[in-house]
């Protein structure tokens, strides 16, 4: 039971200016619905900004609240600087109980789904992935991966 899912939606940075409102919540369970807020704004990574999640993590909530986060931006310029942030704002970390991060690294097993090494679209290697996710556990943070 969750009492609150915020769930923002990356439309203006995908080219999808036709989220509809009614697919997303007709596809979420009805027990899920009230604690689900969509805010469907542009997804920044710029540090205070509204349309920065972390900013509105920081504003609103406090140590003791068990808070789940889940990273997919699928783009790279935005959720890199998140996760980057994450990783360097212990207050962050003092929030975030459990992350959820899908790092596109260069692993050749996906390049199928995530584009070839050379598109740009990946970006480190899963040793340092790992690196990454082990500094957030030492800080307290839940982390992990998925591919």
């Amino acid at each position: 039971h969750f009492d609150h899912i915020y769930s923002y939606d990356n439309a203006a940075n995908n080219n999808d200016d036709n989220t509809n409102v009614q697919d997303v919540y007709g596809n979420i369970p009805a027990h899920m619905r009230m604690p689900l807020h969509l805010i469907n704004i542009p997804i920044s990574a710029e540090e205070d900004h509204d349309g920065n999640p972390w900013t509105m993590l920081m504003e609103n909530f406090e140590p003791d609240d068990f808070i789940v986060v889940k990273l997919d931006i699928d783009t790279r310029s935005v959720d890199m600087p998140l996760f980057r942030q994450l990783l360097e704002n212990p207050k962050l970390q003092e929030l975030v109980n459990v992350f959820y991060f899908e790092h596109r690294v260069q692993m050749d097993e996906m390049q199928s789904y995530w584009g070839q090494h050379s598109s740009g679209l990946t970006n480190g290697t899963i040793t340092g992935s790992l690196e990454m996710f082990q500094s957030l556990r030492k800080a307290g943070v839940a982390a992990h991966y998925w591919i």
